[in-house]
C-alpha cells in the first residue's frame, strides 16, 4: 500500500511527468464514482487518456452529486468570492473540508475540482481569480509541472495583477516515508495548516483594501 512506500516511490511524479506528452489527456477524480465516470469517458475519446488512481484510496469526504464529464472542463462546486481553491483527485475532498470551516467564520470560497490537468480549463479557472483576486491549488503531487505551475503560468500568460497566489504540494525532494496525514503536515499541505492561511491572508487582505483609492488630501 502506498503508506507503506519508501522515499522513492511515493508516487506523486506521474501527473507532471505525464504533462510533457503531446496529444494526451489527464484526469484525476475526487472518488471513486467519478473515476468510473472517468473510465467510460476515457473509453469514448478514443485518444490517449492518464487516469490518476486516487493514491491511499477514496477520500472520507462524500460526494452526493456527480455532473456529467465534459472534455477540458472542471467542475465548479460552490461559489464564492474571497478566495478560489482549485484543487484535483483526492485533495477535491480536502478543499471541501476547508470551505466549511470558512464559511463558519465567514469567508466565501470557490472551489474548483480541476478533473483535467491536461488540457486545463482555463476559462473556468480564469474567471473565477478575476473575481476573487486570491487563489490556492491543491495537488497531490510534485508542485514542479502540476497543478500549481498550470495556474501560474496562466496568471502571466494573461497578465493579471494583484493577485495572491499559492500552491499547496510537495516540494522538489525525494519525500520521506511516513502516512499521508504525516507528510501532508510535515510539508505543510494539511487542511489546518492551509485554513490558517487563507484566514490570515483575507484578514491582511482586508485591512490593506479600505487604504486602495484613497487620494491624499490637500495640505
Amino acid at each position: 500500500m502506498w503508506e507503506q512506500t519508501g522515499e522513492t516511490h511515493q508516487g506523486i511524479l506521474d501527473l507532471s511527468f505525464f504533462k510533457l506528452i503531446p496529444n494526451i489527456t489527464i484526469m484525476a477524480p475526487k472518488d471513486f464514482k467519478e473515476l468510473e465516470d472517468m473510465m467510460e469517458f476515457a473509453i469514448k475519446l478514443k485518444a490517449p487518456v492518464v487516469i490518476r488512481y486516487p493514491r491511499g484510496g477514496e477520500a472520507k469526504e462524500k460526494f452526493n452529486t456527480h455532473s456529467y464529464i465534459q472534455y477540458k472542463k472542471c467542475e465548479t462546486l460552490t461559489l464564492g468570492s474571497d478566495v478560489t481553491i482549485v484543487a484535483i483527485g483526492n485533495q477535491v475532498s480536502k478543499a471541501m473540508n476547508i470551505y466549511r470551516k470558512l464559511k463558519e467564520i465567514g469567508i466565501k470560497a470557490e472551489v474548483i475540482n480541476s478533473r483535467f490537468l491536461k488540457p486545463f480549463d482555463k476559462y473556468t479557472v480564469l474567471k473565477s481569480i478575476a473575481k476573487t483576486r486570491f487563489v490556492i491549488t491543491l495537488e497531490d503531487n510534485t508542485l514542479i509541472g502540476g497543478l500549481g505551475s498550470e495556474v501560474k503560468e496562466l496568471i502571466a500568460e494573461k497578465k493579471l495583477q494583484n493577485v495572491v497566489v499559492k500552491t499547496f504540494g510537495y516540494p522538489d525532494v525525494f519525500v520521506e516515508h511516513g502516512t499521508p496525514q504525516e507528510l501532508e503536515e510535515l510539508y505543510k499541505m494539511d487542511e489546518k495548516n492551509i485554513f490558517h492561511y487563507i484566514r490570515n491572508t483575507i484578514k491582511y487582505k482586508k485591512i490593506r483594501e479600505p487604504n486602495r483609492g484613497r487620494t491624499r488630501k490637500n495640505a
